[in-house]
């Protein structure tokens, strides 16, 4: 069994990222939001077929799906109905640091009310940072959609991929929390969904253009989603907005919690969506248009309002801060900083631990590094593991500067980048949001199993 995060030590670590906030999907009756992580079933084999158990924060509907409006207070509440505690995070959310991640308890007694205010507009979405593994896998996710101030002309589709590992009865296969699926690939589904079902129809409108906000949910799959029956742009990655590029025949990439929003511009009257896996081509939904379709040209100038992000500073003169990689099978780890004490790999895979940032597993011990606010730093990922990893930044977006030597020009602001195995790449980014923040993998099992590294941005003295 993966090891237990000590709350109280969490809670001292992590003091400055954790508030007590809540979601909701649930109910939003008069801008507040109530949000229930329970036990619930799904049909995801498809009509008819046996029910899969599952974790929802929403049971009586396929999405869980919250709304917020850039600039403007959202509010809620979480409750709790699980029988182990939730430790949940608004995922690419720039907001203050002791609102972006909450722990809850079980039970209506113990819940958590929410309030921040989003600066970004954008499609983010919200899960668990601890015992991920298990708790992402059973469908404990939804996405937040951050309006823009002014309205956009399109029509909001949403659309979660995940994978299952589930047998021909719809159960859950293999155990949770299993080392070897640490230090290995992770938990690698067998059955995959659109929206929580298996080859889905989504109802489309077609009198004004779709904006796909799409999500992949899988605990450690690359999605390579492709579409046929429409003209589809890329307008933002990771909520950003970026120039609109026409995705043709290629495959859109996603790896766990990125996230990508397209416009649909000439839609017919039905949209496949397939998953690229290589080896095979999975039609795994349909958009179905309804309606007579509108012709829509996408101008030549268009693009979503920009974010108010801080600007890069002299990223020649930039500090840089080494971050290595290690864990995993054959990954060179040897011994790790758990907390206070130093531990050898026996010691690590006893407490469920198997990865480390800079020789650190897991948030209870020294944090990464610690910048000033407005200050522009460099992280210099080293993945000495042969796996790729997926990293994410709390609270704040990066850019690729350079991969394995060679500089990488005009690339997205995101909040989730892709280290490919035994690779280098730079990341250079503004440290301007104050407070306890956390970087970690997206790959559910190794952010369990220690892959998740606190670090601190502190005001600027004078």
């Amino acid at each position: 069994m993966m090891v237990q995060m000590n709350r109280r030590k969490f809670m001292a670590v992590a003091a400055a990222t954790v508030f007590a906030p809540r979601f909701s999907v649930a109910q939003e009756d008069a801008g507040y939001t109530i949000l229930t992580a329970e036990k619930s079933a799904m049909q995801i084999l498809g009509a008819g077929a046996a029910k899969t158990p599952v974790w929802r924060f929403l049971k009586d509907r396929p999405l869980a799906v919250l709304h917020a409006k850039q600039g403007q207070p959202f509010r809620g509440r979480f409750i709790n109905s699980l029988d182990q505690e939730v430790w949940l995070h608004w995922f690419g959310v720039r907001g203050a640091a002791e609102a972006m991640t909450v722990n809850a308890l079980h039970g209506e007694d113990n819940a958590v009310e929410i309030s921040f205010t989003p600066p970004d507009a954008g499609t983010f979405w919200f899960g668990p940072m601890t015992h991920a593994s298990e708790q992402r896998d059973m469908g404990l996710y939804g996405l937040l959609i951050v309006e823009e101030v002014l309205p956009q002309e399109f029509i909001d589709v949403p659309l979660i991929v995940d994978d299952w590992m589930i047998d021909d009865a719809g159960q859950p296969k293999g155990k949770f929390g299993d080392l070897n699926a640490a230090i290995g690939d992770g938990r690698m589904g067998n059955w995959f969904t659109l929206n929580g079902s298996y080859k889905t129809h989504v109802p489309v409108d077609r009198a004004r253009p779709a904006r796909l906000r799409l999500l992949n949910a899988a605990n450690v799959r690359q999605m390579n989603v492709l579409f046929k029956g429409a003209d589809v742009y890329v307008i933002a990655l990771d909520g950003q907005p970026v120039s609109p590029k026409a995705l043709g025949q290629e495959a859109l990439k996603l790896a766990p919690g990125q996230r990508a929003d397209l416009l649909l511009v000439d839609m017919k009257a039905q949209v496949v969506v397939a998953l690229d896996l290589f080896e095979d081509i999975v039609e795994i939904g349909y958009l179905d248009g309804v309606g007579q379709q509108v012709p829509h040209e996408l101008p030549d100038n268009f693009s979503l309002p920009a974010n108010p992000l801080s600007v890069l500073g002299d990223v020649a003169a930039a500090r840089q801060i080494p971050i290595a990689i290690a864990g995993g099978a054959k990954g060179g780890l040897k011994s790790a900083k758990v907390g206070d004490v130093e531990l050898d790999m026996r010691g690590l895979l006893e407490k469920g631990l198997a990865w480390a940032f800079n020789g650190i597993a897991g948030v209870g011990g020294p944090t990464l590094f610690e910048a000033k606010k407005g200050e522009t730093i460099i992280l210099a990922i080293d993945n000495t593991t042969s796996f790729p990893q997926p990293l994410h930044i709390h609270g704040h977006v990066w850019q690729l500067i350079e991969a394995d030597g060679l500089p990488s020009e005009n690339q997205p602001w995101r909040d989730t980048s892709v280290v490919p195995g035994l690779s280098k790449i730079k990341l250079a980014m503004v440290a301007d949001n104050v407070g306890l923040w956390v970087l970690q993998s997206l790959v559910a099992e190794r952010a369990d199993a220690g892959l998740l590294g606190a670090f601190r941005v502190v005001e600027a003295t004078p």
